[in-house]
């Protein structure tokens, strides 16, 4: 990226502008914007911009002539042309003038974030490139700031507000992984939804979800040639990528730190404890006794102790009762030792786990991520016989501001009453909307698409496809074949497809937690329509 990133937005609707100063700044851009296209001519020859965002209609001065104008000036600044009005004469038009990109509104934060890091990458031609991957790879190897959790996959911000991701996941019975998938650079990620996978020797496939949306900016190239970091060192050298935010406002609070206790009256073994966790991304506080145990347990930021048994000896029981009294949400584990003697007496108070020597094979991280698991957006499944769960092939929504939505869903993958049709129909009733639901299946064709944009302002077209990437990944696309087939506007239909469930048949085969997230992104597409 220029050392200088400024950015200057020219549309004659200030909510583009604000929209996208309100996405680009957090990724370290600094963003003008302009209403008047003369003014925003006269600003983009005079000043010193990284890239020009440009609107293709406006008043008076419409996109073209401002481009043939900038031109005279400045012929090389890379310049995207912004339009609802896509047309081969208008992109021809642009393409002859120098345009880098041109994308159709409106579009989402990702889309928007992947042109502008895509046009800039063009621009600085083979300079990005020319940097050494391990270079990238030891820049983030060293952690400084604080990590927060959704669920096992970890976030941390960065000084100049990239983020890096990563994950903690537990060697399936000791079996080390044969691969780790990774992520592309310019992907779109999406909360909740697949960032990396890892491979056992079993066959297994274990999917790590992203804990935020964004656009991959740099991936660990180490982990594809010795996945064993993500295990050894997943908070250091076994991070995933680095990730250009794109909803971090709305996002981020879903994401916690892992604050615990733990309470251990040996020096030594608490310090030996106390660099594991701390390895492990988690914040810790370190107690040798009741009476600052007491306080600690009143925090309501803690919400696991991890109690070192062979410390206390024979008062631990009692210990962990008096624990239980004082603070019954407080998630209790019993770090304990193979035949103890104070096992039962552990075991009849209420515990959350009782692990044998847990720091010396790994299995901390397995029951840390089971107490702090939480990520799942809420669901209320709706009471229906069997019976009742018939297919879904569309579902309308009107807004409350006058827009008409149209989902329409390939066959069988929205069930009235379950799965991702259940969430989805629940989210928009939950949020006191109109819903009409067109039971059945239907193939969706062009045709049926036309229909739908000819009677509502917007229309989703949900498929399940192989894109070649992990179970659940979704992918956004406002120039996919039915928007070629129909005619209709590029700005009147979106696309979206999810990638096939591990047995290849639609969604089946997804996991709860991936299916609610799904439904909140396509909740959440519908209604910025």
């Amino acid at each position: 990226m220029p050392r200088d990133p400024r950015l200057l937005v020219v549309d004659d609707e200030a909510a583009i502008g604000q929209a996208c100063r309100r996405i680009l700044s957090r990724q370290g851009f600094q963003v003008d914007q302009c209403t008047d296209a003369s003014e925003g001519l006269n600003r983009a020859s005079e000043g010193n911009y990284a890239a020009i965002l440009l609107d293709i209609k406006m008043p008076e001065l419409d996109g073209i002539q401002f481009l043939e104008e900038l031109r005279k000036k400045k012929p090389g600044v890379p310049v995207m042309i912004m339009t609802a009005y896509p047309s081969i004469a208008n992109a021809a038009a642009a393409v002859r003038l120098g345009a880098s990109d041109y994308i159709t509104k409106p579009f989402t934060p990702e889309q928007i974030t992947q042109s502008v890091r895509r046009m800039l990458a063009r621009d600085a031609g083979c300079e990005n490139q020319s940097e050494d991957p391990l270079t990238i790879v030891e820049s983030w190897a060293n952690p400084q700031g604080e990590f927060l959790f959704l669920d096992e996959s970890w976030l941390q911000v960065d000084e100049d507000a990239s983020v890096c991701v990563g994950a903690l996941l537990k060697c399936l019975h000791e079996k080390k992984p044969l691969a780790v998938r990774l992520p592309q650079v310019g992907e779109a990620l999406y909360q909740g939804l697949p960032l990396a996978g890892a491979t056992f020797p079993d066959g297994h496939l274990a999917v790590v979800p992203s804990p935020i949306s964004g656009v991959v900016d740099a991936i660990n190239v180490l982990l594809a040639v010795d996945p064993s970091a993500l295990f050894s060192d997943p908070c250091g050298r076994g991070w995933i990528a680095c990730v250009c935010t794109t909803r971090f406002e709305e996002e981020i609070d879903r994401c916690k730190p892992r604050q615990v206790i733990l309470a251990n009256t040996s020096a030594s073994s608490a310090c030996n404890q106390l660099g594991q966790l701390t390895d492990l991304g988690c914040q810790v506080h370190i107690v040798k006794d009741w009476d600052e145990l007491a306080p600690a347990i009143q925090d309501c930021n803690h919400k696991v102790l991890l109690f070192d048994a062979p410390s206390f000896g024979g008062v631990g029981p009692a210990l962990v009762r008096r624990v239980n009294v004082a603070s019954p949400s407080l998630k209790v584990v019993v770090i304990g030792f193979s035949a103890s003697p104070w096992e039962a007496a552990y075991r009849e108070h209420k515990i959350f786990y009782y692990a044998v020597e847990p720091f010396v094979d790994n299995e901390i991280v397995e029951i840390l991520n089971a107490a702090f698991w939480r990520s799942a957006p809420s669901f209320r499944h709706p009471e229906h016989p069997k019976a009742l769960f018939t297919p879904i092939s569309s579902i309308g929504v009107a807004y409350r501001d006058g827009r008409t939505v149209q989902l329409l869903a390939a066959p069988g993958l929205l069930c009235d009453g379950k799965g991702l049709g259940g969430q989805l129909v629940q989210r928009l009733v939950d949020q006191a909307l109109p819903v009409r639901t067109t039971r059945g299946d239907e193939v969706v064709t062009p045709t049926n698409v036309l229909k739908a944009a000819n009677t509502f302002d917007r229309v989703i077209v949900l498929l399940a496809k192989d894109t070649g990437r992990l179970p659940g990944a979704l992918v956004q696309d406002t120039t996919a074949e039915y928007v070629s087939a129909t005619g209709v506007s590029a700005s009147k239909v979106v696309t979206l497809v999810v990638q096939p469930g591990p047995n290849g048949h639609g969604l089946a085969g997804l996991d709860e937690r991936t299916v609610a997230f799904l439904a909140e992104h396509v909740v959440r597409v519908m209604a910025s329509c």
